[in-house]
């Protein structure tokens, strides 16, 4: 287990790597902006329509899920994050030094791995927290408000911030196996978004359309509507790490079965 945990040294480099790309802020940023806005866009349309909605509406409206709308396009550009992290080294190839320093390669596949994964959970998790407490600012002028205290709320906050950290890390580690930003990006982004379609194409059965990502995420964050096709948090946390374990083993393997 210990030749393959990267040493303080390789992670300090991954982490000036990352934070020196000029993508990483600007992602970021973008992640940011799109999320806290569409939560307030959001907010404000439930507070306005509100009175002219039916029962129904009324009993399916979900105040934490409805302002996390941004977060779909949160998730491509945490994802993106974690492809240029990875292909970018390998486009300039600075990715043939590294390997020179560090030839046990799997050490590299982990600091790699970890500094995105860490810096998307915890970027994650804090926008997830802005935008739960923007959107619930927002939706307080009609009282359709709530705290991180009531039924369900806390979970979906931190499933939404853990959602996109899995995005980051599904990004690098595709990028690893692609090694091509372009490649890697098509292909993070067919498996976060077209999935669904894919499944549905397969089959129609709920327990099998339930294994998209982008269902799995909406497992993650549901508080008061939960659609039936949806599977349960615990479900959605597992489709995840099946994804993770999946993805991370094959980009192992081809970084240590390739020549660079």
């Amino acid at each position: 287990m210990s030749s393959i945990l990267p040493g303080r040294g390789l992670l300090a480099a991954e982490w000036t790597k990352l934070r020196s790309l000029r993508s990483t802020p600007l992602i970021l940023a973008v992640a940011a902006v799109a999320t806290l806005s569409l939560a307030v866009f959001q907010a404000r349309s439930a507070v306005r329509g509100w009175d002219s909605w039916g029962p129904r509406a009324r009993a399916e409206f979900d105040p934490v899920f409805g302002t996390f709308t941004g977060f779909q396009l949160a998730q491509f550009a945490f994802g993106l994050l974690g492809v240029l992290a990875v292909t970018t080294e390998y486009g300039t190839g600075t990715i043939r030094a590294t390997f020179a320093a560090t030839p046990r390669r799997g050490r590299v596949v982990a600091a790699k791995l970890l500094v995105v994964g860490g810096i998307a959970l915890a970027a994650g998790e804090l926008l997830a927290f802005l935008t739960f407490f923007t959107g619930q600012a927002a939706l307080a002028g009609k009282h359709l408000d709530v705290g991180l205290g009531d039924p369900n709320v806390l979970r979906a906050v931190l499933g939404q911030g853990f959602y996109v950290g899995v995005v980051a890390l599904l990004g690098a580690a595709i990028g690893l196996i692609v090694r091509h930003t372009a490649g890697a990006t098509a292909l993070t982004a067919g498996l976060l978004f077209l999935t669904v379609m894919v499944l549905k194409g397969i089959s129609d059965s709920a327990a099998l359309i339930r294994w998209a990502p982008g269902v799995a995420a909406e497992g993650l964050t549901w508080t008061t509507f939960h659609d039936p096709e949806w599977p349960s948090a615990g479900f959605a946390a597992l489709v995840c790490l099946t994804y993770l374990a999946v993805t991370t083993t094959a980009a192992a393997w081809c970084v240590r079965r390739r020549d660079v």
